[in-house]
């Protein structure tokens, strides 16, 4: 399964915006207008990648359950849940989408773009 994970740990910085308190490899979803939410650790990170995990679609499932009642969109007492919960719920999975294995992305205005590279970055000497 495609899906965005932990591009960076606490030490890893490439501008001064950079922060990461997720955990290691852990699946993100978008957060906020300028971050990704770890579905886990429920702490965020602004750098993401595109990674192939073996996972299936429950477990992600249940992670975004738990999340998405933490923050108060998942209700229990519910028997359908709201437009924006079962957004929030497919998210996960669709944001890998149009973009390749180990691209590096973040979120600008509350949408994925890739990390710009910086010049000299990623070219043969």
């Amino acid at each position: 399964m495609r899906l965005i994970v932990t591009a960076a740990d606490e030490t890893y910085h490439r501008s001064r915006t950079d922060y990461s308190w997720t955990k290691p490899g852990e699946i993100l979803t978008i957060g906020s207008d300028d971050a990704f939410v770890g579905i886990d650790s429920r702490k965020y990170t602004t750098r993401g990648k595109v990674v192939e995990i073996v996972t299936n679609r429950n477990a992600v499932t249940k992670q975004m359950i738990t999340l998405l009642t933490a923050q108060g969109w998942y209700r229990t007492d519910r028997e359908k849940q709201s437009a924006e919960c079962r957004k929030r719920m497919l998210e996960v999975f669709n944001l890998a989408r149009g973009f390749e294995l180990e691209d590096e992305v973040e979120v600008f205005r509350g949408r994925l773009r890739l990390v710009p590279q910086k010049s000299g970055e990623g070219q043969a000497a």
